[in-house]
């Protein structure tokens, strides 16, 4: 006898497949304009200091004289700190009773420096 065939009625399950939202990534225009903002200043900057160099002049008008076989007696006048010596002598003497703590970096490097 023919035995009964029983089918099983299988019900497929829908998987549930969650979408991604694809975001649309923007392009760097911000780092691209920042770049070119940047080299702009250095071209500007380029082109003012080629002005600036080309167009400032230095006139220096150093004569020196010499004196051959001769001694001359110079009238020696000092400053230091705004402060007017008749020599440099005078001016270690006055230097001398002045504490380090009053004096100005100049006027101690000259008290320091001083040979007679």
């Amino acid at each position: 006898m023919a035995k009964a065939i029983t089918k099983k009625k299988s019900v497929a399950k829908k998987k549930s497949v969650a979408k991604k939202k694809s975001v649309a990534k923007k392009a760097s225009k911000i780092q691209d304009d920042n770049s070119m903002g940047i080299m702009f200043l250095a071209g500007l900057g380029l082109i003012l200091l080629i002005y600036f160099g080309s167009t400032i002049s230095v006139d220096g008008d150093i004569t020196i004289e010499s004196i051959e076989n001769g001694t001359e007696l110079v009238n020696e006048v000092i400053v230091i700190s705004g402060k007017t010596y008749s020599s440099k002598k005078e001016a270690k003497n006055k230097l001398t009773g002045v504490p380090q703590s009053q004096m100005t970096d100049e006027e101690r490097d000259f008290y320091v420096s001083y040979q007679d």
